[in-house]
């Protein structure tokens, strides 16, 4: 149930709720409805903590390729920013600390 879409849930709900005869059962359904609420703002708990991942990422790596390099090439600038692969971008980070030119890092390559 928690994982469908809202409208799915908010279906399923208001069927539980319809099919309430009694007190007891309705206080059970209330249950199950507010876990469902907890379930959905936890999801998308996730789902901003992994975006802000994602943008804390690139910003830092723009910003680390600035200072260490200067100058940085707007494709290359592009490439970073519209990133999703977090694999890479950390990637990216770590050879950062090894790398003596920009072309070591391979990013412009992505494009």
């Amino acid at each position: 149930m928690h994982e469908g879409s809202e409208s799915e849930q908010r279906r399923l709900q208001q069927i539980m709720e319809n099919a309430v005869q009694n007190e007891e059962t309705r206080q059970e359904v209330m249950k199950i409805r507010k876990t469902g609420a907890e379930a959905l703002m936890e999801r998308g708990e996730r789902q901003g903590a992994q975006k802000a991942g994602l943008l804390t990422r690139r910003q830092t790596l723009v910003r680390q390729l600035r200072k260490r390099f200067g100058s940085v090439p707007s494709d290359v600038v592009s490439v970073a920013e519209a990133t999703d692969d977090v694999k890479q971008l950390d990637d990216w980070l770590d050879r950062l600390v090894t790398a003596q030119t920009l072309d070591e890092l391979g990013i412009g390559e992505q494009v």
